[in-house]
């Protein structure tokens, strides 16, 4: 009985190492496969000895900088930025460690600022600025935002982070929203497991499985996971930072905030996902203190991803602010 119990087992121990191979083995052809439409050469600018990559459209006489929430890419914003690219110039770009964009030690707000200001100094990007925000790039430009007050002509955020979130949140509600451990995930991400698991599930409910968002983040997942995650593991650092920078002055700011018809996606407690719709429309509104010359706008029809379920919102709230 336990030689034949042990035989199953050493069989079963193969067959594992059999199927991470060959799992291995797919997710390299497949890197190998997407890293071959790496964006050309001119989509990059060198910044402190790294390559941030960008995508810059539009020669308008203001521009609207994109900055995207955790793990979030320049695509994330792409069919925005072109309706708008066709009055004004627009850049996004993938932040320190998301996809092209090479990784940075420093996590700090400042190494943000630095990295943007640089990069719309290098790209010739013309002033007045409008910054556009979602989920934690509410938390991210924030230095950036203080540092160019007088160069700014408004804010729009998207359904943004608030510094006080995870204090004002319990225990219970803080733990739910944890991923598992990076090095389980990482482990899951090298033998093919998530591509495999967003091959079959969307990243998000917020649009089919087939649009092109779900389907970048099932292609790209291994280029975004290392910054996601650094992200991740800063969030506190980060937003103790952006709770010392809470005064824009007079910037006129539109604070776009979900209304969630369809409840919070992923939420299987509902006592917790109350509690998180209770603290996030409370700290929205918080958001409005920012500046003297703020107003908040619902959006009805959407999710988290205002971005993607109503983007003619976000646009014409953007028109609304650019200089005329």
């Amino acid at each position: 009985m336990i030689k034949n119990i042990l035989k199953i087992l050493k069989i079963s121990f193969l067959i594992l190492l059999v199927l991470i191979l060959i799992g291995f083995l797919f997710e390299q052809i497949a890197r190998f496969y997407f890293d071959s439409k790496r964006p050309d050469n001119n989509e990059f600018a060198k910044i402190d000895g790294r390559n941030i990559h960008y995508k810059k459209l539009g020669n308008g006489s203001c521009t609207i900088i994109f900055e995207s929430g955790l793990g979030g890419d320049y695509l994330h914003w792409q069919e925005i930025q072109k309706k708008l690219s066709k009055k004004y110039t627009t850049i996004s770009y993938d932040k320190a460690g998301i996809l092209w964009s090479d990784s940075s030690k420093d996590i700090s707000l400042k190494r943000y600022s630095n990295d943007l200001q640089e990069l719309l100094e290098q790209t010739n990007c013309p002033k007045p600025y409008i910054l556009v925000g979602h989920s934690f790039g509410g938390i991210t430009p924030r230095f950036f935002i203080q540092k160019n007050k007088k160069d700014m002509a408004g804010i729009v955020f998207v359904d943004v982070s608030h510094p006080k979130q995870m204090k004002k949140s319990s225990e219970a509600l803080r733990n739910s929203v944890q991923p598992p451990p990076r090095m389980l995930l990482s482990f899951l991400n090298e033998i093919g497991v998530i591509r495999i698991l967003y091959s079959n599930v969307a990243f998000t409910s917020a649009v089919q499985k087939t649009h092109w968002f779900n389907q970048n983040v099932k292609n790209y997942f291994y280029r975004i996971f290392d910054g996601m995650m650094t992200e991740l593991e800063n969030d506190e650092k980060l937003m103790n930072e952006a709770s010392q920078i809470n005064d824009f002055g007079s910037i006129p700011l539109t604070v776009i905030t979900a209304k969630y018809p369809n409840g919070v996606e992923g939420a299987r407690d509902k006592e917790l996902e109350y509690e998180y719709l209770a603290v996030h429309n409370a700290l929205q509104i918080d958001l409005l203190r920012l500046s003297s010359n703020s107003t908040q706008i619902f959006a009805t029809k959407s999710g988290h991803y205002i971005t993607l379920q109503e983007p003619d919102l976000i646009c014409n709230e953007i028109k609304k602010i650019a200089p005329r």
